[in-house]
């Protein structure tokens, strides 16, 4: 019995610790990105919004909101981008992880603060382009 107790302690500390890990690459990522996205808010036209845990929320040209949600807890952490306009309607943007080595895209460290934002400027092309073309089409 004794020998069973063990390896589940064993196991819920390696359980634990990966779990903060984890949580701390989570952090480290979100706090490049509010850093960056408030010292280019002007620039870019984006700002960040209050929101819940494991999720950032950026609004763009004051219209367009998008999610950026940490997806799982186990693992790798699984990063979705989700679009919310009336506007633009459903816009997909390809999903993103951070390994268990802390890097983004299994390339891009996520203590490396130009790596991470270039990372999410890449994300939203899509979102700018369809906004210009909106805009073009009504000039």
């Amino acid at each position: 019995m004794t020998n069973i107790a063990t390896s589940l302690e064993e196991k819920s500390l390696l359980i634990f610790n990966h779990l903060n890990k984890m949580d701390k690459f989570w952090n480290t990522y979100s706090m490049e990105l509010i850093t960056q996205i408030t010292a280019s808010e002007r620039m870019y036209h984006h700002q960040i919004q209050p929101s819940e845990k494991g999720r950032l929320s950026i609004s763009v040209f004051s219209g367009v909101n998008i999610h950026i949600i940490r997806s799982s807890m186990f693992g790798e952490i699984q990063i979705q981008f989700e679009v919310e306009s009336g506007t633009l309607g459903r816009i997909e943007l390809p999903p993103a992880c951070i390994d268990v080595h802390g890097n983004l895209d299994r390339c891009i460290p996520v203590q490396d603060k130009t790596g991470v934002f270039t990372h999410y400027l890449e994300r939203l092309q899509v979102v700018y382009d369809t906004l210009l073309a909106l805009s073009v089409e009504k000039a």
